[in-house]
């Protein structure tokens, strides 16, 4: 069965709630100031069943002074009914009325002129005539109009079954949220069952028994049941009008202008970007670093709007800003909102949320603007492109942030960029042409490194870090080039699959190599200090390079804070000297290793903690035993 919201609009007076009560025998006015007044000062609610469906009527207060619960009522309806009293015409709040909810995206309606018993039929064809003329350029240019009376009960089958049309055509919301959210736009409680709350439910469907979550508070809640147009249901379907038993929550919790909502989904912000558009006859401009109410969903706050490029935005003109709220609030991509001015009260124009989890950007911030471009059009690529392209991101996206900005499900994000796209890990990904720039980049950083420091076996990975690349890019990117054959691991450090120092070296450079080599082998397990071996920087290189290429072996003795040098052939006959002396499984101490070697404590502790690691021992307290079977490593340098 179809069904539709259908926002009842127009300015005080003119027989909104009479029409409404005609077409549906419901009375909206509940309120008694309402009853006492003759007006109605919140939104009032009733249904109607007809062959092809149902319509849920928001009736929406007319008075200017409640044009927030005028948004309020209009959050979720995909069409509008607007009424105009056949006695006073077009009115100021008629016009305004139309903007706010052409402003909403709200571009399918019917026009009813009420009262129309009280005017004779040639005064109705020139009223026709003058409505077409006044709505001409508006979204309702063509809408029909029906002329009826609410007393009389003339029109309204011809109303209805304009009505009922509404349900034949597609009125889906444009950019629909991508979970249930359901701005709250009452909240009471009932005896025995507790807190109720309720609204137009948008994009998913809720469900009874389900977990939600009602933001911006971020109270975690559990739907006891669900009940819309009066009757219990076990799930209430998008567009629906919906009241929501919930425990977990006390009414106190929670404000009107709240967001019940799937848990997980969304989240609150301060600040959100949006594409904003003034009203053509608006009375002033907007202007940047202006504060403006902002009315969206049920919720209408203060915030501080930023424009992107520009100091004010004069009539019939777009542009992206960013709006800054003094306290959090919760929204989603592709949300209508309208900005009206704090005094007077005016409205000045709308505005489309692009991303309602923006970070605070400069007014001038290039990069922004054209992730804000591209989240207007909605194009998943150009997104990702423009995020990766930013100068914070460094060369990587989020698909969380695609998915978001785009309006598109999670699922299947990623195979849509793939031909553009490489997924790096988690959510992150990068531009094939990013990671090839990162590469050639990675390449050329360790050329250059290798140029510079020829003797140097491997540069430390801490070079990569001056590259301008994210570092999940970098890791990506050198993980590739590693797999690739096309860098090599040399310890901690990296260098390139080509370069051997020892093939760059003269004829003076590895002789004086051999000699250092021959000064630590004389010595075996009483190494010389290594200041008395290195006498400027071509030593301090040449002796790393020894020890790089596991000629040279270099201990580190943490209570004396030294780092000792051995001969490495002098460590693996140590340790077959101990496995002679020690056999598995027999345990032996620090002293009687020390004996078995007839070398200093100096020495003994950082060797038997570099057989540890090398899983040459195994210790256990105060003791080791040598491993059933140790591995000695060997070396390719003479």
């Amino acid at each position: 069965m179809s069904k539709a919201c259908v926002v009842v609009i127009g300015h005080v007076d003119h027989g909104k709630s009479a029409l409404v009560r005609a077409l549906t025998g419901t009375e909206t006015d509940s309120l008694p100031e309402e009853k006492q007044r003759g007006l109605s000062i919140t939104p009032g609610y009733a249904h109607r069943s007809y062959p092809a469906g149902v319509i849920d009527f928001v009736d929406a207060p007319g008075h200017e002074d409640f044009i927030a619960a005028m948004v309020a009522g209009a959050s979720g309806a995909r069409a509008a009914l607007l009424v105009i009293s056949a006695r006073e015409g077009i009115a100021a709040q008629t016009l305004e009325h139309l903007r706010i909810a052409q402003l909403l995206g709200i571009e399918t309606g019917i026009i009813a002129i009420t009262k129309s018993d009280l005017v004779e039929t040639a005064e109705q064809d020139l009223l026709r005539r003058e409505i077409r003329a006044a709505l001409a350029h508006s979204v309702f240019a063509t809408a029909p109009i029906i002329f009826c009376s609410a007393l009389t009960g003339d029109g309204l089958d011809s109303l209805n079954d304009a009505l009922e049309s509404v349900l034949k055509i597609s009125t889906t919301q444009v950019n629909p949220p991508s979970d249930s959210f359901l701005p709250i736009d009452r909240i009471f409680t009932l005896a025995g069952l507790g807190t109720v709350v309720t609204g137009t439910l948008l994009g998913a469907d809720l469900t009874t028994g389900g977990e939600a979550v009602v933001l911006p508070e971020g109270r975690k809640v559990s739907i006891r049941g669900l009940h819309s147009r009066g009757l219990p249901r076990e799930t209430v379907h998008t567009g629906e009008r919906t009241a929501a038993n919930l425990r977990g929550v006390a009414v106190a919790d929670i404000a009107r202008g709240s967001v019940l909502c799937a848990a997980g989904s969304y989240a609150p912000s301060v600040c959100i970007d949006v594409e904003i558009s003034l009203l053509p006859d608006a009375p002033a401009p907007l202007k940047h670093n202006q504060d403006l109410r902002v009315l969206f969903g049920t919720a209408h706050v203060v915030a501080n709007l930023r424009i992107f490029g520009g100091d004010q935005l004069r009539s019939k003109h777009s542009a992206f800003a960013q709006l800054r709220f003094k306290r959090p609030v919760a929204g989603f991509a592709g949300q209508r909102a309208i900005l009206r001015q704090l005094s007077p009260a005016a409205t000045l124009g709308g505005a489309v949320f692009l991303d309602p989890l923006a970070a605070p950007a400069r007014a001038g911030d290039a990069s922004r603007i054209a992730v804000l471009e591209a989240a207007s059009a909605g194009d998943p690529c150009h997104i990702a492109h423009a995020l990766c392209t930013s100068a914070s991101a460094k060369g990587i996206a989020r698909l969380s942030d695609v998915a978001r900005l785009s309006r598109k499900p999670l699922a299947g994000l990623q195979t849509a960029l793939l031909p553009e796209f490489d997924l790096l890990e988690g959510d992150l990904i990068a531009p094939h042409s990013r990671i090839s720039g990162c590469k050639a980049e990675i390449i050329g950083a360790l050329a250059t490194y290798h140029i510079q420091f020829p003797l140097h076996l491997a540069a430390a990975r801490t070079i990569l870090a001056k590259l301008n690349f994210a570092r999940p890019l970098l890791d990506y990117c050198e993980r590739v080039l590693i797999d690739n054959g096309d860098i090599l691991e040399a310890g901690a450090g990296l260098t390139l699959e080509a370069h051997d120092p020892l093939t760059l070296m003269t004829d003076k450079q590895h002789s004086r190599m051999a000699e250092m080599i021959t000064v630590f082998r004389a010595a075996g397990l009483s190494p010389p200090a290594a200041a008395t071996v290195v006498h400027d920087q071509t030593d301090a290189d040449l002796l790393a390079l020894c020890i790089d290429t596991r000629a040279l072996t270099a201990l580190h003795n943490v209570g004396l804070d030294q780092r000792l040098v051995l001969d490495t052939q002098a460590v693996q006959s140590a340790a077959v000297t101990l496995l002679c002396a020690f056999p598995p499984p027999h345990e032996f101490t620090t002293s009687a290793a020390r004996s078995a070697l007839e070398t200093s404590r100096r020495v003994i502790v950082p060797l038997l903690e570099h057989f540890d690691t090398c899983a040459i021992t195994l210790r256990s307290g105060d003791t080791r035993r040598m491993a059933k079977a140790i591995s000695v490593p060997t070396h390719d340098a003479n």
